[in-house]
């Protein structure tokens, strides 16, 4: 069931975190091991999605973290050489985990579409056909759902840093 509600998602943040696929679902399929092994732990933080990506941004870090070690080691540190910061990536990280969060705040009709059209590139006619509703309606949606994730975003002083990067 953890596979198929939020596998999808899972790959695509953590391909989106180390930019390789194989590693990517590595990171997916540890993730949702953990969640299967330590099932109480999210209902404690309340929110699976957010526990979820939690885990997944770490591993990602320990992956990049791996990957530049390894980098520097091949390279022998050669001067100029310029190699991703794992603390950038965790930067990056932290802030779609903001976003997410922000996006769980929404209502769900402003959501489903949010999700559809960035999480799964999906055009507007694909939204309304999936969905059964106009493309008006669905472009309503996505702006009502915007401008929440806006404003929980500010109300958190967290839209500034993501603007910002």
């Amino acid at each position: 069931m953890l596979m198929e509600r939020y596998g999808g998602a899972l790959l695509q943040y953590a391909h989106r975190l180390v930019g390789d696929r194989h590693a990517a679902e590595e990171i997916c399929q540890d993730t949702l091991l953990k969640a299967w092994q330590q099932g109480d732990a999210f209902l404690q933080d309340g929110h699976l999605r957010a526990w979820l990506f939690r885990v997944a941004r770490n591993r990602a870090i320990d992956c990049l973290r791996r990957r530049r070690t390894a980098a520097e080691e091949l390279s022998g540190a050669a001067p100029g050489l310029t190699l991703a910061h794992p603390e950038e990536e965790a930067e990056r990280a932290w802030m779609t985990e903001a976003i997410l969060d922000a996006l769980a705040e929404l209502p769900p009709q402003s959501r489903v579409v949010i999700e559809m059209r960035f999480f799964r590139n999906m055009s507007y006619k694909e939204i309304a056909e999936r969905l059964a509703i106009p493309m008006g309606t669905v472009k309503s949606r996505l702006n009502y759902g915007l401008k929440g994730l806006a404003r929980i975003l500010r109300t958190r002083r967290i839209a500034g840093e993501v603007a910002g990067h």
